[in-house]
């Protein structure tokens, strides 16, 4: 350790015992030869001489130095400094000190690229387990609702009937949960399966109702759709879309009031070349507080305590999805009067 540091400074050692040399040898000849005029003289001298063997020194070590000095300050406005670790490493190093410091670069840039692969390797064996396990599940889950729906064909005791409805209410709740769990598993993939087209509002919106039509039955809620069936296309992706407005569609089936004949609204408004789709209830709504934050994962506020289904991910998977599509999804609410969801398309977004 010693040898390498005295060995990064020989050039240092020189300098210093060169430049001492000729201070001893200038302030000898100074006395030697010693009157009033030459002592200024010679001091000046020996300062100019000073400085100039700094000056050769620092031009030396800057050029030593200017290949990792260059690459340094490149890296400094690069926003991702892997690439350019790499190609540090390889830089010629001035001195041994630096070289040392290089290989420690390269040995962390090493461990951290194999963290990385490690995780991913791992991250892409549990999306396929839950792809795999969500598209187990949906097998018992079909032959669940096939049971009951020829069980209440069978029977018509009431009793029965109301079992079999509420085991095909949770039959749906169970389904809910594995579509979630599916779309968010492969949100990490979004644009490897993302097909840009134009949209037809009206059927969509038309198509996701009818797939919760019980839950509208079972709750007397009724759809009302105001969107005209000329209604001028929206650029999205139609598949990823049916996932938001499901989501929108389950959130305010899941916060209105049930068996009172209240209405969820779905109409459109266009401004110069921005199309907005709204979803209004007449529910719960949310309070003041917890409106700020019902986008972010996991939150699920007061309204998420009193209904035990929820999951705080419904909405945050919608509005990833809509950011990622270039949509914009908001949401306006009042406590104890409903809730109102934006979802604003541009002519084109993607």
């Amino acid at each position: 350790m010693i040898r390498d540091y005295l060995y990064d400074r020989i050039p240092l050692i020189l300098l210093f015992y060169g430049n001492s040399f000729l201070i001893i040898l200038v302030a000898v000849l100074t006395i030697h030869f010693a009157d009033a005029d030459s002592v200024a003289t010679n001091m000046i001298y020996l300062l100019v001489l000073t400085t100039f063997f700094l000056l050769i020194g620092l031009v030396i070590d800057f050029m030593r130095r200017k290949a990792l000095l260059k690459r340094i300050a490149k890296m400094k406005n690069q926003p991702y400094i892997s690439d350019e670790a790499r190609k540090l490493s390889v830089t010629p190093a001035p001195n041994n000190e630096t070289a040392h410091l290089l290989t420690l670069i390269q040995r962390a840039e090493d461990h951290f690229e194999q963290q990385i692969e490690t995780y991913d390797a791992e991250r892409r064996q549990h999306d396929v387990f839950i792809n795999q396990w969500v598209h187990h599940m949906k097998t018992p889950m079909s032959v669940i609702s096939l049971l009951t729906q020829e069980g209440k064909n069978q029977f018509n005791d009431a009793r029965v009937k109301e079992l079999l409805n509420d085991i095909h209410d949770e039959n749906d709740r169970f389904r809910h949960g594995l579509e979630l769990m599916l779309h968010l598993a492969r949100l990490d993939h979004f644009s490897l399966d993302l097909h840009a087209e134009q949209v037809d509002l009206h059927l969509i919106v038309r198509d996701v109702i009818n797939e919760e039509k019980r839950q509208f039955i079972r709750k007397k809620l009724y759809p009302e759709v105001t969107i005209a069936a000329d209604e001028p296309m929206v650029y999205s992706d139609s598949k990823w879309l049916r996932v938001i407005l499901h989501q929108l569609l389950l959130n305010a089936l899941r916060y209105s009031h049930a068996n009172e004949g209240n209405k969820i609204h779905f109409h459109v408004s266009r401004t110069g070349e921005n199309t907005t789709l709204f979803v209004e209830d007449h529910g719960i709504g949310i309070p003041a507080h917890d409106t700020p934050r019902i986008f972010e994962p996991f939150y699920t506020g007061d309204n998420g305590r009193k209904k035990s289904e929820s999951t705080g991910m419904g909405l945050y998977l919608a509005r990833t999805i809509a950011s990622k599509l270039g949509h914009s999804l908001t949401a306006e609410s009042t406590e104890g009067e409903g809730t109102t969801m934006r979802l604003e398309f541009q002519t084109r977004t993607l």
